[in-house]
């Protein structure tokens, strides 16, 4: 059975992936949920003896990320440099999910952050196996406030908020994938590649907020606009060469977890 060290297991995206891998794979989690964070001298002893790391271990909220930059450097660009090292220095696969705002790293110390990380990790790429993955706007169960999709945002509010005209666009994928895709990932197909994760469908946020609306029987109301990227989608021709299962519909997805949260809270953190 392989064995697997996932950082940031208690997350969003790391609480999926437990439950995805769970029964197949021998999974040890590390995260301050657990009272042990990535600079733990511990740490080192557990990477020694894992096959794969899978670090999702990072500070993720937009917003606080300016009320606080420097706790997102040390977290997001040490923390992964010191994943890296390790992992380089016992020859551990590396899976690192990285995101879609490595492509505008000026708008927000979190972007910062994790293009600065990226850019440690692609360092590496010919030392030992590591996959990259940009992530663009994931949701799905589990979403809390850090998730940073504005689908919960959406969902969680009384009336739905759009800033400026709600015509830029973003791109989706359900958290039903992205573990999915992790875990194809684990295949040596996949070391030394760097892949968008999204559907390859930009979708304005008038779009989801519509159908979000629709399902929550909620308003929309527009606010003057906010400093951010006008157009974003993922070029998808590297996942589609790597991965060839059908991806969830947008349309499907969101149904889905409307469905899902009509039984289930919201985490809120």
């Amino acid at each position: 059975m392989k064995k697997i060290l996932i950082t940031g297991d208690t997350g969003f995206i790391g609480s999926n992936l437990v439950e995805h891998l769970k029964g197949r794979y021998k999974i040890t989690g590390w995260s301050l949920s657990n009272g042990i964070d990535i600079f733990d001298n511990l740490i080192e002893e557990y990477i020694k003896k894992t096959d794969c790391v899978i670090h999702l271990a990072a500070l993720t909220s937009v917003e606080n990320s300016f009320k606080n930059p420097l706790l997102y450097s040390v977290t997001n660009v040490l923390g992964t440099a010191r994943i890296t090292y390790l992992c380089n220095k016992y020859s551990k696969k590396l899976i690192y999910p990285s995101t879609a705002a490595v492509y505008n790293p000026d708008l927000s110390p979190y972007a910062k952050s994790k293009s600065l990380a990226e850019e440690i990790v692609k360092s590496m790429l010919n030392s030992f196996p590591i996959v990259i993955f940009r992530f663009f706007n994931v949701f799905g169960k589990n979403m809390n406030p850090n998730s940073g999709s504005i689908m919960y945002r959406f969902i969680t509010d009384k009336r739905i908020i759009i800033y400026g005209d709600g015509e830029q666009t973003r791109d989706y994928i359900s958290v039903r994938d992205v573990v999915s895709i992790i875990e194809d990932a684990l295949k040596d197909k996949w070391n030394g590649k760097i892949v968008d994760v999204g559907l390859g469908e930009p979708l304005t946020t008038n779009y989801i907020a519509g159908l979000i609306a629709y399902y929550r029987n909620k308003d929309i109301e527009y606010f003057p606009p906010r400093r951010e990227i006008k157009w974003s989608v993922a070029n998808t021709a590297m996942l589609k060469t790597l991965y060839k299962k059908k991806l969830v519909d947008i349309e499907d997805g969101i149904k889905e977890i409307m469905e899902y949260y009509e039984g289930n809270p919201l985490t809120k953190l």
